[in-house]
């Protein structure tokens, strides 16, 4: 079976759903699928079956590429189900081989994409306005579609609360192979990380991934912050972290040091408040590492208040000191129940439910 995948987002573009894909094609592929991206051109050198498109850089939001598929049509052809991964340039181009060659049609909604028009503009008239053609777009493609999918039981009901119909509840999945406790010492000793407490983040530093809570405990916490990753915002964290002696940034870890970067933390902070799953919390809790995150969108899911980890209340840096003492306190049983929890979310469980949905797009 020949599987199209359209994306906005792909490599070098660090983010979980370049991952996400990344990964389902390399088990697809095991499995016997022909599997094929299109995306925005970067400066990344594709590997068999990638197929880049001329793009521009977005100049509201740094590091996101624009696509224009010419001849999309053309190099997309003898596909058997087209699957979007986005919901802007590639998702069109994935629309238009679908009617063209008359294939099945599935989405993976990854991105709340509504909840970063903040970055557009500041008027609220004008981001009233972009909320009412987002919203209608959104839904319009959706409901397009035969099968969309989403990671967690939160996101589900937001969308079927703006009108899309029947999403299926898809995990993204964590490669349990790979993600799991590891020894940490030369990693330590590489980064000058110290045999203390330590708290730790790594993703993309967007404003919504709001790590002025975490940065802001440093005064109060006995310990290291350790923060990973880059992004549009990281000046803006760099400068809120300046004068506290006790806050690292680590740049960017490939994917060997990650699992040594969460092997090494007592607690995951995560105070993102617009995750569709939190594929890193998941990374996190594979390596025995709780999670410590917000109360909002789908870390409620991927949470479980007291089991593998604690919600606190986004913006309240009382909250969340309290919530890191609790999981401090019973870390053992946080560390236990996490790896446990996790393999609800194995790669292999989520590639067998695709396969699944693949199947019964081909049987229509």
């Amino acid at each position: 079976m020949k599987i199209g995948i359209f994306t906005d987002t792909y490599f070098p573009q660090v983010n979980g759903v370049t991952f996400t894909i990344s990964m389902w094609k390399q088990k697809l592929e095991e499995r016997g699928y022909d599997v094929s991206v299109y995306y925005p051109a970067g400066r990344y050198k594709p590997k068999d079956g990638e197929y880049p498109f001329r793009s521009f850089e977005f100049r509201f939001y740094k590091e996101y590429r624009i696509a224009a598929p010419i001849n999309i049509v053309r190099k997309a052809r003898d596909l058997d189900i087209v699957h979007i991964h986005g919901l802007f340039s590639m998702a069109i181009a994935g629309m238009h081989v679908s009617q063209k060659y008359s294939l099945p049609r599935m989405l993976t909604y990854h991105t709340p994409a509504d909840e970063y028009i903040t970055y557009l503009t500041r008027n609220g008239t004008m981001r009233r306005t972009l909320m009412k053609l987002y919203n209608f777009w959104e839904k319009k493609l959706l409901n397009s579609c035969d099968i969309v999918t989403c990671p967690s039981n939160e996101i589900r009901a937001r969308l079927v609360a703006k009108g899309v119909n029947e999403p299926v509840i898809l995990s993204n999945g964590v490669d349990l192979g790979f993600f799991k406790h590891v020894a940490v010492e030369d990693f330590k000793k590489r980064y000058d990380i110290k045999d203390e407490p330590a708290l730790g983040f790594c993703g993309r530093f967007g404003y919504e991934k709001h790590l002025e809570d975490l940065i802001g405990l440093a005064d109060n916490f006995d310990g290291q912050i350790l923060i990973a990753g880059k992004g549009p915002a990281e000046e803006y964290y760099r400068k809120l972290a300046a004068g506290h002696k006790n806050v690292k940034f680590l740049g960017f870890l490939c994917r060997e040091d990650l699992r040594a970067f969460y092997s090494c933390i007592d607690l995951f902070v995560f105070p993102s408040t617009a995750e569709t799953q939190g594929l890193v919390a998941l990374e996190s809790m594979a390596c025995g590492t709780p999670v410590v995150g917000a109360n909002a969108l789908a870390l409620k899911d991927t949470i479980n208040d007291g089991m593998n980890g604690y919600l606190y209340e986004s913006g309240n840096k009382k909250d969340l000191l309290y919530k890191i003492k609790e999981a401090c306190r019973t870390r053992e049983k946080l560390s236990k129940n996490s790896k446990e929890y996790v393999k609800d979310h194995s790669v292999e469980k989520s590639i067998d439910q695709l396969e699944h949905l693949y199947k019964s797009l081909s049987m229509e």
